[in-house]
């Protein structure tokens, strides 16, 4: 879901107070696999973006893997570096470290006059850890430091500290539905951004964290080879669906739905659909390219039903496995 922070406007009077933009982030998409697939990633599995969306998909993971993630949205730019690592017998131990950069805002004397610039910034330090439990269920858990920090530079005299942090977690599990354990369904479950209300200012203006619910599923399908080929020189194709709501209330919950066509790895073409309650629904695209351990994703999302002026919003992903 692309959403708006609750930023300041891009000038404040030397009255106003910085305005605590909380822990939406938490809810900004991560990784363009998932963008490109309508943000329907609660059921992926195998890689490391996998960690924002559901943890229990870091289980499947073969490799070492370092990524980089980066996106341009509407409320400023993200970046996330992370890290993850399988080992035998314990599971796939890693992090990332989350940054979404709001741009500097001008803050203005009641002339007009500009006396310092506000810069606005989120930060997240995730550490993850996935496992298989008993048959083909995979249990994953991240622990999120979250922080939010508004830095002033210039005449500061009268704007109050803006600096917040709080804790959360993120609880999930996958499960693969066939005989063996090992069909073309795949179902996950994840409880997201479950922690303690955010406090920059005082309790009384204390944000509460964006906990959600969300169920999805994805299946895969595997087109027949051409003659004289393998079952892995073939092409295929996945379906996913994902369903989300705020954790404990009702009648606002989203759906989304992606596919994802290619050959093998080395080249995914993808599409999706997301339907959000706040206006900002709409198709996205993507493409993944994949040659030895270097792999490339690119997605874009296509804003409906916005009065927002401002470009669809772009994501790019690059990995490295070991």
């Amino acid at each position: 879901m692309i959403v708006l922070s609750n930023l300041p406007t891009v000038q404040l009077s030397a009255q106003e107070q910085p305005l605590n933009a909380g822990a939406l982030f938490l809810v900004f998409p991560v990784g363009a696999q998932a963008v490109g697939m309508g943000q329907t990633a609660t059921a992926a599995s195998g890689r490391g973006e996998a960690a924002f969306w559901n943890p229990a998909g870091l289980a499947t993971l073969a490799n070492d893997e370092f990524a980089l993630h980066s996106a341009t949205l509407v409320a400023g730019k993200s970046h996330v570096l992370g890290a993850y690592f399988p080992s035998r017998g314990i599971g796939v131990l890693g992090g990332a470290v989350y940054l979404v950069d709001y741009g500097d805002l001008e803050r203005t004397d009641i002339n007009g006059n500009t006396i310092a610039r506000i810069a606005p910034r989120n930060f997240e330090f995730m550490a993850s850890y996935a496992t298989s439990l008993a048959g083909s269920f995979v249990f994953g858990l991240s622990y999120k430091l979250v922080q939010f920090r508004v830095d002033c530079s210039g005449d500061c005299r009268d704007f109050p500290a803006g600096t917040g942090a709080t804790h959360a977690i993120d609880l999930g599990g996958q499960f693969q539905v066939g005989p063996g354990g090992g069909g073309p369904l795949r179902i996950g479950v994840v409880l997201r951004n479950l922690g303690f209300r955010l406090q920059v200012q005082n309790q009384a203006q204390a944000d509460p964290l964006p906990t959600r619910l969300a169920i999805g599923a994805l299946y895969e399908l595997h087109f027949r080879p051409a003659a004289g080929g393998t079952p892995d020189q073939a092409f295929d194709l996945k379906l996913a669906a994902d369903l989300d709501s705020p954790f404990g209330q009702v009648g606002q919950s989203e759906t989304r739905f992606g596919m994802d066509i290619g050959y093998q790895k080395l080249l995914r073409v993808r599409a999706g659909y997301a339907f959000v309650q706040d206006g900002l629904s709409g198709p996205s695209v993507g493409l993944g390219v994949e040659s030895g351990s270097l792999g490339i994703d690119l997605a874009r999302a296509f804003l409906t039903g916005s009065d927002l002026q401002a470009d669809s919003p772009t994501f790019f992903s690059f990995r490295v496995t070991f």
